[in-house]
């Protein structure tokens, strides 16, 4: 039977082809960090050619390690606010063909948005069920119109989980000031991204070449985001080095986080997830 073609993605579209690999070999891995039970089952599902992302054991691993710790913080700081907020919005930006709606299983009075583009969102189609609390929309982000048909008086999380490095920096902007703008309070959920982890990408992962998707040129301290977007306060900061998932992670990579932290240049590149809040969230 004939896979789900994944013919004619953009660069940019094929970078979730890319985060759906290493959480399906999570999932396989005897002690996985995220354990994501639909990432195995949606690999197998696409007709793609994973040779194309040029893997060798050591980037499947990092790969691997750096998707599942950040959705692991990312699906916490999601529970936690829908435990707090029984009426949230969630709005997943650049959802490509994660799960995360599916592993959090949001309860009744809770509307959850993922949100893409129309190509990777006619593939989740047929990966995942709509629900009557987990919803689509298939845009881009630089469309205008569509915030203004969510509702702006319920509080909100926004999960950008490796959105940022595919945006242009002005279209990033635009994007966090319209949010703000729209919604009366909530919390927005960012991975960071160094200048230097842009330079590395680009250079150490052949996949990025291979598929041509443009890299952002990152940024340096967390607090440049606010000074983008003053309605921002930035309230948590969850470095990978430091994360509790490094316990669980093989012996080289715990060694690895080790030292550093110990060299302060070094663990500077590591920006961590990021939690942002506004209004009276």
């Amino acid at each position: 039977m004939p896979g789900i073609s994944t013919a004619g993605l953009s660069g940019v579209e094929e970078t979730s082809l890319i985060t759906l690999h290493a959480r399906a070999l999570d999932a396989r891995s005897d002690d996985p960090i995220l354990g994501d039970p639909y990432a195995e089952k949606a690999a197998q599902a696409l007709d793609y050619d994973w040779q194309r992302l040029q893997p060798t054991p050591r980037l499947e691993e990092k790969e691997r390690l750096n998707v599942s710790v950040r959705a692991v913080h990312f699906d916490r700081w999601v529970r936690r606010f829908i435990a707090h907020h029984p009426d949230a919005i969630v709005l997943d930006l650049g959802c490509g063909l994660d799960s995360r709606g599916y592993r959090i299983d949001p309860p009744p009075g809770v509307d959850w948005y993922d949100v893409d583009l129309p190509a990777i969102m006619a593939i989740r189609a047929k990966l995942y069920d709509e629900t009557d609390r987990i919803h689509t929309l298939a845009l881009s982000l630089n469309e205008d119109g569509w915030l203004e048909a969510l509702p702006a008086d319920r509080p909100v999380v926004v999960v950008m989980d490796g959105l940022y490095p595919w945006m242009t920096v002005p279209t990033f902007i635009r994007l966090l000031r319209r949010t703000t703008a729209h919604f009366e309070r909530g919390e927005i959920l960012l991975l960071g991204f160094s200048r230097l982890s842009s330079r590395m990408m680009r250079k150490v992962v052949p996949a990025i070449k291979a598929i041509g998707a443009p890299v952002n040129e990152g940024f340096d301290d967390p607090h440049d985001v606010e000074r983008w977007n003053s309605d921002l306060r930035l309230v948590e900061r969850q470095r990978f080095i430091d994360s509790p998932e490094v316990a669980k992670m093989p012996r080289g990579e715990q060694i690895r986080c080790r030292i550093m932290r110990l060299i302060p240049g070094v663990a500077r590149m590591d920006k961590g997830m990021l939690r942002f809040t506004f209004g009276r969230a």
